[in-house]
């Protein structure tokens, strides 16, 4: 009887192990499945710091870019771009400065964009300096940025809002503006509708539906210009 009693104990010792009575591999200790690793958090955006906003550049060799660290951000992409000649320069880094060898003489601007594993970035503000090499008297205007219509975009015929902002080193000299809209491809934004328009938004008729090409001519009192580049809208029929 004694045997058959030890016996049984025996095989219900096997079932209970055999049944998760112990710790299982790769759990917590407390009965519970793996644990799954924290979920990365998407980069903030970095605070941009020097060549500060909207001013000029002495740098002769190479011009040192820095920006505050951002949280959550493994790499930075430097974006710096020659407003007249539209070329861009790309660096990727880890660090939160950089030195970039420009051309003299042309107004640029600057972007620093976060990442991480996440397929997420986070774009910092979009600062512009002039690099002259040497001081100078005064400095042609930055090319105007188109606000409205958006670029690529299809608005409805009728009376549309031309709007653009622009900014100057040079805080004391006045502007004016040369508007520029046509529907010409193969000669676009050629056709002036404009002169020495004092304000930044203008609002035109159109009713013809098609693509149609502007740009805007940014003026200083001290005969110095630039140019906005050609953006394109859609007026729908």
């Amino acid at each position: 009887m004694k045997k058959i009693l030890l016996s049984t104990v025996y095989i219900l010792s096997l079932f209970l192990i055999s049944c998760g009575g112990g710790e299982s591999e790769g759990g917590d200790g407390n009965g519970g499945g793996p644990v799954d690793p924290p979920t990365p958090q998407k980069p903030s955006k970095a605070v941009l710091s020097k060549p500060a906003n909207n001013t000029e550049c002495l740098e002769v060799d190479a011009v040192k870019f820095e920006w505050n660290a951002s949280e959550n951000t493994t790499s930075y992409t430097l974006n710096v771009k020659n407003l007249l000649t539209n070329e861009i320069s790309t660096n990727t880094i880890t660090s939160t400065s950089a030195e970039v060898t420009l051309t003299k003489g042309f107004p640029y601007s600057w972007q620093v964009i976060s990442t991480n594993a996440t397929s997420f970035v986070a774009e910092s503000d979009k600062w512009k300096f002039y690099l002259s090499g040497e001081a100078l008297k005064n400095h042609a205007p930055f090319p105007a940025e188109i606000l409205t219509p958006i670029p690529g975009s299809s608005v409805s015929s009728g009376s549309i809002s031309l709007s653009w902002s622009f900014s100057d080193i040079d805080a004391n000299d006045t502007h004016s503006f040369d508007l520029y809209l046509d529907q010409d491809g193969d000669d676009p934004a050629t056709k002036k509708i404009v002169s020495n328009y004092g304000a930044r938004k203008r609002t035109v008729s159109l009713t013809t539906p098609g693509v149609y090409y502007w740009r805007v001519v940014t003026k200083d009192n001290h005969g110095t210009s630039s140019d906005s580049g050609i953006s394109t809208f859609t007026v729908l029929e």
